[in-house]
């Protein structure tokens, strides 16, 4: 008698979608690459080094480089997800072709996404 082969369904383990609509186009962010990921965590570190303690909270809210440079890692953040979906729409484009509300939304959806992608993957895979 034959053994049954085992199958691992890593497909189980893909979130169901979730789309951003900017500028018309429709962008996914429930799938992120793993090298995407990983890209975000290091432009995620380097955010959390600005808003670390209550002052550098401070300064980032009385306007200046600090939030020149926040506001340009959340444009980062958000074009590492946009770009790989459509080379146009890098951080440049994001800069120019957003403003603040609409960034500070898609950074909030995004980074929920990682953090939800992230979660799932504590279970198990599927195994049939």
């Amino acid at each position: 008698m034959a053994d049954k082969p085992i199958v691992y369904d890593l497909d189980v383990l893909r979130p169901v979608p979730e789309y951003v609509l900017l500028a018309g186009k429709k962008i996914d962010i429930s799938f992120i690459p793993s090298g995407v990921a990983i890209d975000l965590m290091g432009v995620r570190q380097q955010m959390d080094e600005l808003v670390d303690t209550p002052e550098k909270l401070d300064k980032i809210k009385e306007g200046g480089e600090e939030a020149l440079k926040s506001f340009q890692l959340s444009a980062e953040m958000c074009a590492k997800i946009t770009e790989c979906q459509y080379k146009e729409m890098d951080k440049e484009w994001l800069l120019k072709n957003t403003n603040v509300a609409q960034l500070q939304r898609l950074i909030k959806h995004i980074t929920d996404a990682i953090f939800r992608s992230i979660e799932s993957t504590e279970g198990e895979p599927g195994k049939n």
